[in-house]
């Protein structure tokens, strides 16, 4: 393969797992106004630039300052510097998978994982620790599921405060979790038996299973391959 399809991966690989959406759009519109165009750095007008638009029926265009917003926390990733502001717009240099510091810093296999500061719902890496503490069934309804067809699911709903640990996030299929919505899973799992979806066994051993996930038991690091 030649450089550009190396550094592609590498910022598939690497980068986008460290970026939200919005990051991951403003990311690589700077990379095809830079490094695309044998520039280092490009001048960026947030109101007027095409970053971040498609032609899906649910897509929602950026507003200004939520461009601004994520060059700015792009900045702090250390992905790119934001040079100067002037009247033309801002001035910014990007930074390659391979020159930004806390990208060498994670594949440095650390000594000491911290497990509760470990982000189960947004870092994909931590998928098949998730599958293999569920069995690879489905959390909730007990049925087959895969790295391709699951789901991951918030025990406690976001809009509660409910986290990203390993704790407060399982892994089910896609009918447990367009049912489940925003329920807390108590009440999601009453629904699942009132409905006839499980039975009384597998309901009381269901709430079994939220004790011990709350508990930390079993615990995600017996599963935990090295990141």
């Amino acid at each position: 393969m030649n450089e550009l399809s190396d550094i592609l991966i590498d910022i598939q690989d690497r980068l986008v797992p460290i970026l939200d959406s919005y990051e991951q759009a403003v990311y690589h519109y700077l990379f095809r106004h830079t490094y695309l165009s044998g520039k280092k750095q490009t001048i960026v007008n947030t109101r007027s630039a095409e970053i971040g638009f498609g032609t899906a029926d649910k897509t929602k265009k950026p507003s200004s300052k939520t461009r601004s917003d994520r060059l700015r926390s792009l900045e702090q990733k250390g992905c790119i510097k934001i040079v100067e502001r002037s009247h033309k717009g801002i001035l910014v240099e990007i930074f390659l998978p391979h020159e930004i510091p806390a990208l060498q810093v994670r594949d440095e296999v650390p000594e000491v994982i911290d497990l509760e500061k470990l982000d189960f719902f947004k870092d994909r890496r931590l998928l098949p620790s998730l599958l293999a503490r569920e069995k690879s069934r489905c959390f909730y309804t007990n049925r087959k599921i895969t790295a391709q067809n699951c789901y991951l699911d918030h025990v406690v709903p976001q809009v509660n405060n409910g986290g990203n640990s390993y704790r407060n996030i399982v892994a089910c299929c896609f009918d447990a979790n367009s049912m489940k919505n925003n329920k807390a899973a108590e009440e999601f799992v009453r629904i699942l038996y009132k409905e006839e979806i499980i039975s009384l066994q597998e309901f009381n051993a269901l709430k079994h299973k939220l004790t011990d996930l709350q508990a930390g038991n079993p615990s995600a690091s017996e599963y935990l391959s090295p990141l």
